[in-house]
């Protein structure tokens, strides 16, 4: 029995150490890293600028020509509440494309939208080699026919300053 309450007693620590553990880490990290509003839209914009050289530089190394193509967020392609999964097997089949790392954002661009037959997904890679995959839609999937990995200049970018937000 004695074992029991003994076991019970440490179980009943380790867990009280570790909520007490999280809140206080959690309380101390968001105060000390709080953006505010002007420092969060100082963010959006070098976030967008690294996006714009990026892409840029992708279409520039596979000359591309992107017009009557639309382009395609990872949030654009999650299915609303009440959506059948069935009637969405194109948009589920493009959101596997978006899993990974790289440098700026992964871009999806579809030639007339969902509707459409053909299309791009580019990307920077970590190492800075571009990628690009051509997409064609058989049926209601989007499949990658084809992959082609170019060497590109790393795009070297400082990283954002935070810490002239803790003010």
């Amino acid at each position: 029995m004695n074992k029991r309450a003994a076991l019970l007693l440490l179980i009943l620590g380790i867990f009280a150490y570790g909520i007490n553990y999280g809140t206080v880490f959690a309380n101390s990290t968001e105060e000390r890293n709080r953006p505010e509003k002007a420092c969060s839209e100082e963010f959006e914009k070098y976030r967008k600028e690294l996006d714009d050289r990026v892409l840029k530089d992708i279409v520039k190394s596979y000359s591309l020509d992107l017009s009557g193509f639309q382009e395609f967020t990872h949030r654009e392609l999650d299915l609303k509440v009440g959506d059948n999964i069935n009637d969405h097997s194109d948009q589920i089949s493009l959101q596997h494309l978006f899993v990974g790392g790289s440098i700026g954002s992964m871009r999806l661009f579809l030639e007339n939208g969902l509707e459409g037959t053909r299309g791009y997904f580019l990307y920077k890679r970590v190492d800075g080699n571009n990628v690009l995959k051509e997409l064609n839609k058989m049926g209601n999937i989007w499949v990658v026919m084809t992959v082609d990995e170019r060497k590109a200049a790393k795009l070297e970018q400082k990283p954002f300053n935070w810490n002239k937000c803790a003010d």
